[in-house]
Formats: C-alpha cells, sequence, structure tokens
C-alpha cells in the first residue's frame, strides 16, 4: 500500500519533532515540499532574494544591475567585488533567472542553513532544471541599518 505524500509528510515532521536534536517542522516541511516564495515581508531575508531575481529578470540589465547592487552586503560592494559579481555571478544570474522563476515571477526555497558567526542563512533555491538546489546566502549586514544583504549567491 502507498501512503499519500501528505501523509508520509505529516509522518516525517512528527517523527523528527519526537527525536531528540532534530529540525524544526517548518524547516522539514520544507525540505518536503518547498516553501513557495511569492510576496515575502519587506526587508526580510526572503524578501531580498525575491528582489534579486527581480533585478536579474529586469529587460533593462543596467536598470536591473543598479537595483541588485543595492542588495549586496557593504563587503561586497569593493569595486573589486562589484567588478567579479557584474562580470560573474550577476551575468549568470541574468541567463537563469527564468530556471527559478515561475509564471507568476514567484520562487520555492526547499532548505536553509543557519551560519554560525555572523547572524545570516544559506538559502537553498529550487532550479527546474537541477535536481540540488543552488544556494544564496544572506546576512544582516551592520553596515547598512542591519539589513539582510547578499554575500554569497550562485543563482
Amino acid at each position: 500500500m502507498r501512503l499519500p505524500v501528505q501523509v508520509v509528510a505529516f509522518l516525517l515532521a512528527f517523527a523528527c519533532v519526537a527525536a531528540s536534536g532534530c529540525d524544526t517542522i517548518d524547516k522539514t516541511r520544507m525540505r518536503i515540499f518547498g516553501l513557495h516564495i511569492c510576496a515575502p515581508e519587506e526587508e526580510t531575508a526572503e524578501w531580498v532574494i525575491a528582489q534579486a531575481l527581480a533585478a536579474a529578470a529586469d529587460t533593462d540589465e543596467e536598470r536591473g544591475w543598479l537595483a541588485f547592487q543595492k542588495l549586496l552586503h557593504s563587503s561586497e560592494r569593493t569595486p573589486a567585488a562589484l567588478r567579479s559579481w557584474r562580470e560573474g555571478n550577476w551575468s549568470r544570474m541574468r541567463r537563469q533567472v527564468n530556471l527559478y522563476l515561475d509564471s507568476s515571477k514567484c520562487f520555492n526555497l526547499v532548505d536553509f542553513r543557519e551560519m554560525q558567526g555572523e547572524v545570516g542563512y544559506d538559502y537553498f533555491v529550487a532550479n527546474r532544471q537541477r535536481e540540488m538546489p543552488t544556494p544564496c546566502s544572506v546576512y544582516l549586514d551592520p553596515n547598512n541599518n542591519n539589513l539582510w544583504r547578499i554575500k554569497r549567491c550562485s543563482l
């Protein structure tokens, strides 16, 4: 007998909570179903990723780049770092943005990892062409009013 996916997810979440040192139900549900992000609350870590994807999807490359730069952590805003972002990650992000966004311009987070030492998270965004999700690291930026900003991103 094959159980429906919702029953399996519930059983896994229940077992996870019952076990010591386990992830929360929400993180377990995220790993099983993904967390569909459409209209995140402004200035949250999820909002920063949504804004980065929107900037990459902008048909005006220069306008998108200017918007994306504002989402970068202050440690990533040196001239050398910006040049590296523009020539590397930004170009790839623009080419691949439609692999992450659905027709409603929403995306799915399928996992996250809390960073040690600094306040930040590695979020893993579902990609329609690859089995492995793509990481994007968002940290609080003490030099920018403690707002969430991108430090590393492989989208």
